[in-house]
């Protein structure tokens, strides 16, 4: 090998590393051993290293030319980034929202400002999944998808393996339903590979692969890495991997080591952090981040069970979401995001060397600017920022947070009553009148609960499909990625507590009536579109060219009215933009948070460190304050094109009709909402006061995460000041450590009433007991007859106090159904 690699090294003349060199005799004496092993000829053995010689040659003729098209491509989204902080320049006199844009969105209004990377990937997963999920309803296969495990599961495995050969052959023994299943899957996974490889990578999918091999870490350090390797070993396809055989064990032991450190997540794709170039990439050089490839669908089964996710449907959507972050990334980025982000920094810094505000805004150093710094923005977008969310810590931390979450939300279905109020602001920007868009808030939920072909209509729009991608709690919270049981008990009480069902219908009907905005609007050019809908389309990137190409996909949906169906688009780009727009202005609509919000919630600070868990409890239920904030104030200040809050508000009240309608109305529903949950109490409303009032207007979310500051028992949720500024996990750990405070007092002779304090501890973090169907009833028939018996007259004494303080009574005063010391009266 040293004499090969000294001949070589003198014709290279350093074109190719040593290590690169090696690499590439490494493979070919592979290819010989393998040979002389299937046949003793010398003829056949120079046949099988010529032909394997001839592979790798057109390999790297391949690999320059890919080289060549990224450094081509990479040069004009460098330039399509710079106009687009130039624009933002011009607009709002801040270039650095330019980049802010590309990465997470902004509110002003220049051309391209909401066309993110954020916003590509949420439009590329949708309608992947929003496709997939309407096919599978129209086969009858949509429960068996969700609920697929053992033989069935390993069927369709089996089948999506087949489909992945060159020349399928077929699964005897696989069932029609199993058949029909992978087909679908199938389809939509080829389109998300097409799509990548069209935005600059070059993946070949590996001959009978079924999806992307999943590892859970917890189960590969139980095991330890010699069980691990032991297990794996005689699964994977290493000819195809192009790992020699002398290199298995390396492999192997970076491979453990890679993923029980998290260094690289199982989601991520090595291609967008290179432009795939040299031999280095052409021998396939080994990496704990490649793709593993198993010898049949059997091999990836059994693994996946023992040391993956264990659910091909997991694993599947997974794929998805990765292959469409990869796809948006580059898109917008190129084939190297930090790279590029790295260098618009510089030529920003060097442009703007002359202006010390404008450098100070590009540091992000400025009040406007501090609150979202570029690096969290670009770890949220890229995933690296839940590097670590599958060690230990961090998910004990994540079930901690999932218990506060469903034992504190049981009512937050009545308090998202006031997101009638952002709906009617939202479609106020979107150009209806005040009165036409309140109707649209109120009869939104019920156009989103259609069924029938309706329902596949507003499934293939991509939007309201949350509950069914595993993604619903993170409305409410800066969400851990973490799968598993903890996040199936959350999707089934956010199913309860009727907040999925709820969000879920509201923004499919807010999407039919934008998309039928659109739809009505198909038959006129640009320049004679009212102009709301012109900036709506323009902070996407439809231009006057764009929408040529656009409106195109206007067609009669079930009911007879015409929509712009975003699947009906020839253009591809064209289709993502429009895809885009809708989940973006449906999750403005009904305020959910982005990249953006959880960028400047988390700050790019990851799990499993003391930092990343310890903001993660503080910020616990305040994902909806920041973006009520971002997403419907600032839009409302932001949106038509203000340098500032003054700037806005000098344009006079008729300008100003979209905040005032979003704070007045968050309000008024806040109050009634506030109103209804004292009567679900059992309580009298609150009289009106000044402090009723701004209780509401917390409560609606009008005042967004202030709220929290200004009225200790009146936040969105209804938790208290510590809950509230602390978050409620860090408030049940105050609770449990002044509970064994006052057991010491009791074992020294206190009269600390400790029974008390023990059932108030238990009776807030029960998940499942707050349900606000349910909560008053257990208050009435279990909690109150404890709280009694084991502190006589203790109903009577929270009767008396909601009097003084509050001045308020009940209508139904719980003493007078539960007796002094327990038992019903």
């Amino acid at each position: 090998m040293a004499d090969c690699l000294d001949i070589a090294d003198k014709a290279n003349q350093g074109r190719l590393s040593d290590d690169q060199l090696e690499m590439i005799f490494t493979e070919l004496n592979a290819e010989k051993q393998k040979a002389s092993k299937a046949q003793n000829s010398l003829d056949n053995l120079e046949t099988a290293i010529f032909n394997r010689g001839l592979v790798m040659a057109r390999e790297a003729d391949l690999a320059r030319k890919i080289e060549k098209r990224n450094r081509y491509m990479n040069v004009l989204k460098e330039q399509k980034l710079m106009t687009l902080i130039e624009r933002a320049d011009q607009m709002t006199g801040n270039p650095s929202l330019g980049l802010e844009a590309a990465l997470v969105g902004v509110n002003a209004p220049f051309e391209g400002a909401a066309r993110s990377v954020d916003s590509v990937t949420g439009a590329l997963v949708n309608s992947y999944s929003g496709g997939l999920i309407a096919d599978l309803k129209k086969a009858g296969l949509h429960t068996k998808f969700n609920n697929m495990k053992g033989d069935f599961e390993r069927e369709v495995a089996n089948v999506l393996g087949d489909l992945n050969l060159k020349t399928p052959v077929g699964v005897a023994e696989a069932s029609a339903d199993a058949i029909a299943l992978a087909k679908i899957m199938f389809k939509y996974q080829r389109a998300a590979l097409q799509r990548e490889n069209q935005a600059g990578s070059y993946i070949r999918l590996k001959e009978g692969r079924v999806v992307r091999a999943s590892h859970d870490q917890r189960r590969l350090v139980k095991a330890g890495p010699e069980e691990w390797k032991g297990y794996i070993r005689d699964k994977l396809d290493y000819e195809k991997m192009g790992i020699a055989p002398d290199r298995i064990d390396g492999f192997l032991n970076s491979a453990y080591e890679a993923i029980v450190s998290g260094v690289r997540r199982d989601g991520d794709r090595t291609e967008i952090g290179k432009a795939f170039t040299g031999p280095g990439n052409l021998a396939k050089k080994e990496s704990a981040s490649g793709v593993f490839t198993f010898k049949n669908p059997n091999d990836w089964y059994d693994y996946d069970q023992k040391f993956g996710r264990a659910s091909l449907r997991e694993a599947f959507m997974q794929d998805i979401q990765s292959a469409s972050r990869a796809t948006a990334l580059m898109e917008v980025l190129g084939t190297n995001p930090q790279a590029m982000v790295d260098r618009l920094i510089k030529r920003m810094e060097d442009k703007y060397r002359g202006d010390p505000a404008k450098l100070k805004q590009i540091k992000r150093e400025t009040v406007g600017t501090g609150a979202l710094q570029y690096q969290a923005a670009l770890d949220e977008v890229t995933g690296d920022v839940n590097i670590g969310s599958h060690a230990g810590l961090a998910r004990t931390m994540h079930w901690v947070r999932s218990l506060q979450t469903m034992a504190k939300l049981g009512g937050a279905w009545v308090s998202a009553l006031s997101d009638v109020a952002f709906i009617a602001s939202n479609r106020m920007y979107q150009g209806r009148s005040l009165l036409d868009a309140w109707g649209d808030g109120f009869t939104a939920v019920f156009k989103g609960m259609s069924r029938g072909e309706m329902r596949e209509f507003a499934d293939r729009l991509g939007v309201g499909i949350e509950g069914q991608l595993g993604d619903f709690m993170s409305r409410f919270n800066a969400a851990d990625d973490i799968p598993g049981q903890t996040s199936k008990m959350m999707s089934t009480f956010f199913k309860l507590n009727l907040l999925q069902p709820w969000t879920e219908s509201n923004k499919r009907g807010v999407t039919m009536m934008i998309a039928n905005d659109l739809g009505r609007e198909a038959s006129k050019g640009f320049d004679k579109l009212p102009e709301d809908l012109k900036r709506i389309l323009n902070i996407y990137g439809i231009n006057a060219k764009g929408w040529e190409l656009a409106r195109k996909g206007a067609k009669k949906g079930p009911d007879g009215r015409v929509y712009l169906i975003p699947g009906e688009i020839p253009d591809v780009k064209m289709r993502e933009n429009v895809f885009a727009l809708l989940v973006s202005e449906a999750d403005n609509s009904v305020p959910s948070p982005g990249a953006r919000e959880r960028a400047m919630i988390r700050r790019g600070y990851r799990p499993n460190t003391a930092a990343g868990e310890g903001i993660r409890f503080l910020t616990q239920f305040k994902s909806f304050g920041v973006t009520a904030l971002t997403k419907s104030v600032g839009r409302q200040v932001y949106g038509y094109g203000a340098k500032g809050p003054m700037d806005q508000m000098k344009r006079g009240v008729g300008a100003n009709m979209g905040l005032i309608n979003t704070i007045v109305g968050t309000t008024v529903l806040g109050y009634y909402v506030m109103q209804l949950k004292e009567l679900a109490k059992g309580r009298d409303m609150r009289p009106a006061t000044p402090e009723t009032f701004l209780a509401a207007a917390m409560q609606g979310g009008g005042l967004g995460i202030y709220g929290d500051f200004l009225f200790g028992e009146a936040n969105r949720y209804g938790g208290g000041t510590l809950e509230t500024l602390a978050g409620p996990g860090v408030g049940a750990a105050a609770d449990l450590v002044d509970l064994f405070q006052n057991a010491r007092g009791v074992i020294a002779g206190g009269e600390q009433d400790l029974g008390a304090d023990t059932l108030r501890l238990i009776k807030g973090n029960v998940p499942f007991a707050n349900l606000f169907y349910t909560k008053e009833a257990m208050n009435y028939l279990i909690w109150y007859q404890l709280q009694e018996t084991i502190n006589p007259g203790y109903l009577r004494r929270m009767e008396r106090r909601a009097k003084t303080q509050n001045d308020q009574t009940y209508w139904l005063p719980p003493s007078s159904v539960v007796q002094t010391g327990g038992g019903f009266r």
